[in-house]
């Protein structure tokens, strides 16, 4: 089972990224459902981002709706995670980047909480490993980073521009950042928990 929740910070909307999925619209990003024709599944938040007259349109559209006080624990995001735990993928579409970059950190200890949660917006895609991976070549994403989430994982590459045997990747260590994946796809053989950041060539 999948679930895709889109948040709207520095995302064009794809509307393949929805198909197959029970569609969550966070706070803003309910209201650019509604105006891209995106069916959702459930509309949360508090809703603080938009005008009453866009809430009002949100409640007409009979979307089933979950609205959070102002004042709580949990972000808008956070609740809806622990709504959805139970899915396999939770893709989050927009929370990378944006004004507000507290909300970025607080999306990457999402990553470290929720192993089942994917960040997307139009120039990367971040999510965690914990096992080995073959990564296919993707000539739109062509860079690919690593980062340790624990001090003891060992991480081997092959098919990369860059390959490593037996490294000990420590928390802290920026080694494997921008790696190109030289075959038609790359081997993590992996001892640990990564996180895997695949970014776009910033000169198309």
């Amino acid at each position: 089972m999948k679930a895709v929740l889109l948040i709207g910070n520095n995302y064009k909307i794809n509307k393949l990224d929805f198909k197959d999925s029970y569609v969550v619209g966070i706070d803003k990003g309910a209201l650019i459902c509604l105006k891209n024709n995106i069916k959702m599944d459930l509309a949360i938040g508090d809703f603080d981002s938009i005008n009453k007259n866009d809430y009002e349109n949100l409640k007409n559209s009979k979307t089933k709706i979950i609205k959070l006080n102002e004042i709580k624990d949990d972000t808008d995001t956070e609740y809806a995670l622990k709504h959805l735990k139970n899915y396999d993928e939770i893709l989050i579409l927009g929370g990378i980047t944006g004004k507000r970059i507290e909300h970025f950190i607080a999306m990457l200890n999402y990553i470290k909480t929720y192993t089942n949660v994917i960040l997307k917006d139009d120039n990367s895609i971040i999510y965690s490993i914990e096992k080995d991976e073959f990564i296919k070549k993707d000539n739109e994403y062509k860079y690919i980073s690593f980062f340790s989430l624990l001090d003891d994982t060992i991480i081997n590459l092959e098919g990369f521009k860059y390959n490593l045997k037996n490294y000990n990747l420590k928390q802290h260590d920026s080694l494997c950042i921008s790696n190109e994946i030289n075959s038609d796809y790359g081997i993590i053989k992996l001892k640990g928990r990564i996180l895997i950041i695949k970014t776009k060539d910033d000169s198309i």
